[in-house]
């Protein structure tokens, strides 16, 4: 009986390690940029880093309407940052993205 009981243990431990990283590896594969085709109107905010990021501050707003391509990627600070074109991020201004989900894009240059 203990040997069963043993059995099951490790192979819920197994299954439970595997199911966290999959899940990890599908939230770091966003923090590089990929190309993704706007689906809903969506606002980018031009934002002055400042040091510490609590100071950070919105210089400009532009409007990006479905169809629009362009590079993405998620942040530790920001939910989303463009990376591309007229949107390129840089060490003095970040071009964020407030939505959340993948609901305002799709995937890929359509």
């Amino acid at each position: 009986m203990n040997i069963k009981k043993a059995l099951i243990l490790s192979v819920t431990a197994l299954t439970l390690g595997v199911g966290s990283f999959s899940t990890t590896a599908f939230a770091t594969n966003w923090g590089y940029a990929h190309w993704v085709t706007i689906r809903k109107t969506t606002y980018v905010y031009k934002t002055k880093i400042e040091n510490p990021m609590s100071k950070s501050y919105t210089v400009a707003k532009y409007k990006m309407q479905p169809g629009y391509h362009v590079k993405v990627r998620q942040s530790w600070v920001f939910p989303w940052v463009a990376e591309s074109g007229r949107f390129n991020s840089e060490s003095h201004y970040a071009y964020v993205i407030e939505k959340s989900g993948h609901s305002w894009f799709s995937t890929g240059i359509h």
